[in-house]
């Protein structure tokens, strides 16, 4: 009895005895999207069909996003579109995005492309990830259920699609 007595103390004391700190860190993150900050290099791949027609087209870009760390990003990236039966066409274009992180490491952006010589935009484009523990990568994909994305010509013509993505962005040193 006088064993177990002695080891309960030895413990409450040990306990008592840690930094407040390392317990109340995560209280004290005032703004949880302080932890997504920085330059990240990015590759993606998105399969889009047409919601009135039903083709199908896919899109391999990358390029680079930098977060602020205070909920926005600014986004710069050139790709290939591929359809079936037509040359594959080259696209640069830039985004402004928002983005919100949860304390598990979750986060969610969204925002507007334009294409870089005006020939078209994309009203808003919305992706889920997760930031792994070093914040170092992130592993993006798209919504679920997937949202219509609606891309406007520059000469008035309006096309929707249902996409499908999955994207992998490494911190730049």
């Amino acid at each position: 009895m006088y064993k177990l007595t002695c080891i309960t103390l030895a413990l409450t004391a040990s306990l008592t005895g840690l930094p407040i700190e390392s317990v109340s860190a995560e209280d004290n993150h005032s703004e949880p999207t302080a932890s997504l900050k920085g330059s990240f290099r990015f590759t993606t791949v998105k399969t889009c069909t047409d919601s009135a027609i039903g083709s199908i087209l896919h899109l391999y870009f990358n390029g680079t996003i930098v977060y602020d760390g205070h909920g926005t990003a600014q986004l710069t990236q050139q790709g290939t579109v591929v359809r079936a039966n037509q040359t594959p066409m080259s696209f640069e274009e830039t985004a402004e995005l928002t983005y919100t992180v949860k304390p598990n490491g979750s986060f969610s952006q969204e925002g507007s492309f334009q294409a870089v010589d005006q020939s078209y935009a994309l009203a808003t484009a919305k992706m889920t990830g997760q930031i792994d523990s070093q914040g170092s990568v992130l592993i993006f994909n798209a919504v679920i259920p997937p949202e219509k994305e609606s891309v406007n010509a520059s000469g008035g013509g309006l096309s929707e699609y249902f996409c499908g993505s999955s994207s992998t962005a490494v911190r730049m040193r």
